[in-house]
């Protein structure tokens, strides 16, 4: 188990603090260009695998049944979730977001409603089952590829709330992603550029996403104090997201609020955690070990912490059918509470051989 020096603890704990308290102000987002065109796996995709997943062992992952064999008949997993129109969910969690099980696109469209959004999305892979290698988890590039592993794995190691979990995985697989492009291994220079170039575009698009949402969450809060009708909240939060999608990169139509509330579960956080791992000292290991004792503490709480909801997928998970719902507040408040006495616990715990 990698080690934590006693001032970083303390530094450690208090942005944890900050993390559950809520987001800081985002500045100014760049406009970024379109993601380039996938590089493809010339490395075979079995050593890039176990490749990644050794890396994954050295920061203190548990060994896992994923990606460890390749279902050609199994292309992805779609998922499907519709909402509300008038409303701006918190995240994927958020229980106002009604996550179907389907087949095809073909059978997700076929639940729309008037007054209901509708969101169909496919994703490589899915973690916590064993997920196998699919076809288009080979087709999306290397860099996808080397994410895919290192976040589906990194959900294996924790049973935290998803709201700190999906950043948290996020992070891991971003900074890992630059560690494995840099280090000695398998790859071709085309492959490291790419698997490098990946992270760092995913990085950078994480405030602008931030910065998009709030900006339609400011058109909601404006509609709830009654100084816009719901017309003009939805006409100007269409504006939004459309702004969006040309700032992320994505086509056009790419996000509604199902979909910008769902991408938000990754992204509300990412740049606190990033921050704690700098604090630490950029070591993955340490952050992996911190985290660990906070979901024990969490753990051995029991019924004070929270019920893990159902996972729907945004950009790449689809949701788990007959899981409780979350017995928190959709804002997080509930899940807030619990981690600060987790965290308290966590400090009355912290001995010489965890810590040093």
């Amino acid at each position: 188990m990698a080690s934590i020096a006693p001032h970083r603890i303390r530094t450690a704990l208090a942005l944890l603090l900050a993390l559950i308290a809520g987001s800081c102000a985002q500045r100014e987002p760049p406009r970024l260009p379109a993601p380039e065109v996938p590089v493809a796996v010339d490395t075979p995709w079995p050593v890039v695998i176990s490749h990644v997943k050794a890396f994954g062992y050295r920061l203190g992952f548990r060994s896992t049944d994923s990606f460890m064999r390749f279902d050609a008949d199994l292309e992805s997993f779609p998922h499907c979730g519709r909402a509300p129109l008038r409303v701006l969910p918190w995240s994927y969690e958020d229980p106002v977001v009604e996550w179907q099980q389907v087949a095809t696109e073909a059978q997700c469209r076929a639940s729309a409603a008037p007054g209901l959004e509708i969101y169909y999305g496919e994703s490589e892979a899915l973690g916590e089952m064993a997920t196998p290698v699919t076809p288009s988890m080979l087709a999306a590039g290397i860099g996808r590829m080397v994410y895919l592993v290192v976040h589906e794995d990194c959900h294996d190691q924790f049973d935290l709330p998803y709201g700190v979990e999906e950043p948290l995985c996020e992070v891991l697989s971003y900074r890992a992603m630059l560690a494995l492009a840099a280090a000695p291994g398998p790859f071709t220079r085309a492959e490291r550029e790419a698997i490098a170039s990946y992270a760092r575009e995913r990085i950078a698009l994480m405030p602008v996403l931030v910065r998009y949402y709030e900006a339609a969450a400011a058109l909601h809060a404006r509609h709830a104090r009654g100084e816009l009708t719901e017309a003009v909240l939805l006409s100007e939060r269409a504006g939004v997201f459309a702004r969006a999608d040309a700032a992320l990169g994505l086509p056009a139509g790419s996000l509604g609020s199902i979909a910008i509330a769902n991408r938000m579960t990754y992204a509300r956080h990412f740049a606190q955690i990033e921050r704690l791992l700098d604090r630490l000292g950029g070591d993955l290991g340490r952050l992996v070990t911190l985290f660990r004792l906070v979901d024990e503490v969490m753990a051995e709480a029991g019924d004070a912490a929270p019920v893990q909801p159902a996972r729907a997928l945004a950009p790449d998970r689809p949701a788990a059918p007959n899981l409780p719902a979350p017995n928190f507040p959709a804002n997080g408040e509930g899940a807030a509470a619990a981690w600060r006495g987790a965290i308290a616990e966590a400090r009355e715990r912290s001995t010489k051989a965890i810590w040093e």
